[in-house]
């Protein structure tokens, strides 16, 4: 995991909200190359139906009108109101790592901004470190659910053959908390990695401090494919670490990454409700 440039350079790709069967088939041919066929994959169909009822499909095209990637949210509505689900974001091997995801996100939340849909949820495995920088760091999503084994345990490449643990975090009108650029400083801070769990001995309740560092992988793929009991203790761990936040009034209040050690942090402090800001 690399921590991006605040200005992000996108490539040359035109984004556009994609409404015919042709355009949805190049994003089922884009999921098949991304992560394989397999029981995840959202067909044509079910993507036009989406968008006949209020759901979004934006594409990202390069210069050659090739489908570079694409991002999918479902409408729905909560106690609050309209939002929308982002179920899906997948770009093309050849162009990541050039914020061709996050101009996706971005014009999704000013797309659906134009509707009058300020709230967008979507999920993302804590154990991914990119993915956490992007979202937490770059877009302020917020942090709103900690789910256990969301998906349960596949056989899809893209779920490391673990338990698809994930965080559910949402944009909307609230302000963001202030993330956590840079590297992180433990200071006072109770840190849990993986060599420390959350057992009674381990971590005394009192006097709690305000401030708890989740540390997750630097690149957990990178574990996965090396070792896969080590992504799997690192799941357990990081299950472990975040109910016990959880439990004692702690929210994500930001995310850290620092490129020297190779370890990256979530933070976790008591934070106000968004109508308290």
């Amino acid at each position: 995991m690399s921590d991006p440039p605040d200005s992000v350079v996108v490539p040359r790709v035109t984004l556009r909200v994609l409404k015919h069967i042709g355009e949805f088939r190049e994003c089922v041919s884009l999921q098949d190359s991304t992560w394989g066929r397999d029981l995840q994959t959202v067909p044509a169909s079910l993507l036009l139906a989406a968008t006949k009822i209020g759901g979004l499909v934006i594409g990202a095209y390069n210069a050659h009108e090739t489908l570079a990637g694409f991002v999918l949210s479902l409408t729905g509505t909560d106690a609050r109101g309209a939002l929308h689900w982002s179920h899906m974001l997948a770009v093309s091997a050849d162009a990541r790592g050039a914020g061709i995801g996050r101009a996706l996100k971005e014009r999704q939340r000013s797309e659906l901004a134009g509707r009058g849909v300020n709230r967008i949820a979507w999920t993302f495995d804590p154990l991914q470190s990119r993915n956490a920088h992007l979202n937490i760091n770059r877009l302020g999503a917020r942090v709103v659910e900690y789910i256990d084994d969301m998906y349960g345990v596949t056989g899809s490449p893209l779920h490391l053959g673990i338990a698809t643990d994930r965080l559910v975090v949402m944009t909307g009108p609230e302000s963001p908390v202030a993330p956590l650029r840079a590297a992180a400083s433990t200071g006072d801070a109770l840190v849990l990695t993986l060599t420390l769990t959350t057992s009674a001995t381990a971590l005394p309740d009192e006097p709690m401090p305000a401030t708890l560092l989740v540390e997750v992988p630097w690149d957990i793929d990178e574990i996965a494919d090396a070792d896969g009991s080590l992504a799997a203790r690192w799941r357990d761990a990081t299950r472990k670490h975040f109910h016990f936040g959880i439990a004692r009034g702690l929210a994500v209040s930001g995310f850290a990454a620092d490129r020297a050690s190779r370890r990256a942090y979530y933070r976790l402090t008591r934070v106000p409700p968004p109508e308290a800001r």
